[in-house]
């Protein structure tokens, strides 16, 4: 067996916020990866769209469990991520967690202009996006949320964070980019003062059920992945690999940002025969 150069808590508490694409894929995986003693899966809705099915969130967990080759105990919790309360009793009930990926945003009126989206549109985004994400890491570190030295991932988006393209939602671009600031400006003080290690993703974007059935996503994706140098899409399995690292007890990371997305969103200088002189 070949030795792997990074290291990770035994039996461990997890919690994954956010059940989509990206939270499904980590958490039939990461059970078994780190023989977790609980996993807490958290999202908005009882019910999850897991490929084309729709199943409840409470069903899920059940066959994660029973799925497993680990003794683990696999907990569904839908909650608000906006509701002070509803945080804070989360983490009264599943207290010491060791590893948090934070996935959980919505993404108001795509491709529309800025100048078209309402008040309402650009506040919810920043209540869920930015102020969600602020009410996580204020409950848990405020209740006991997190276990010593705890590390949490949080999902931005390659759009708002790097700045490539404008195409999605301009309410969820700005959101995030707010989003990002908390990460890179606040994540000494939480390591400092709380001993919550934080860093961040920002993926490109993933070919899911939703956009697959609209054209005009499905059109946006497509030009994605004809640009893409490596070819393909970001998957829900890269989100997962990246995740690791950061949860790597070897990842000497603190408020970093890792890029996923296959080249995309790189410089794309021109090459070929310079000019005659």
């Amino acid at each position: 067996m070949l030795s792997i150069p990074l290291n990770y808590r035994p039996d461990a508490d997890a919690m994954i916020i956010g059940v989509g694409l990206m939270g499904q894929h980590m958490a039939m995986h990461v059970v078994d990866w780190l023989g977790l003693r609980k996993l807490v899966l958290v999202d908005h809705s009882p019910t999850i769209a897991v490929g084309m099915e729709k199943t409840t969130l409470a069903d899920f967990a059940a066959s994660i469990s029973a799925a497993s080759v680990s003794n683990v105990d696999v907990v569904a919790e839908t909650v608000d991520v906006t509701d002070e309360n509803d945080m804070r009793r989360l983490f009264e009930r599943h207290p010491g967690i060791s590893y948090l990926q934070h996935t959980a945003g919505i993404s108001p009126k795509p491709l529309t202009p800025p100048e078209d989206l309402t008040k309402d549109d650009v506040m919810r985004a920043c209540e869920v996006n930015l102020w969600g994400t602020h009410n996580v890491l204020k409950q848990g570190v405020r209740h006991g949320g997190f276990a010593k030295n705890a590390r949490g991932v949080i999902i931005l988006s390659t759009s708002a964070t790097v700045g490539a393209e404008g195409r999605a939602s301009a309410a969820y671009e700005e959101s995030k980019g707010g989003l990002l600031n908390l990460l890179k400006l606040q994540s000494r003080h939480f390591v400092e003062t709380h001993g919550l290690i934080l860093n961040g993703l920002a993926p490109s974007p993933l070919r899911g059920t939703m956009s697959a059935q609209n054209e005009i996503s499905a059109g946006r994706l497509q030009a994605v992945e004809d640009a893409m140098p490596l070819g393909g899409l970001t998957a829900p399995s890269h989100i997962s690999a990246a995740t690791m690292f950061f949860w790597s007890g070897d990842c000497w990371c603190v408020g970093e940002l890792l890029t996923i997305d296959g080249g995309y969103t790189k410089h794309k200088p021109i090459y070929g025969p310079l000019p005659s002189s």
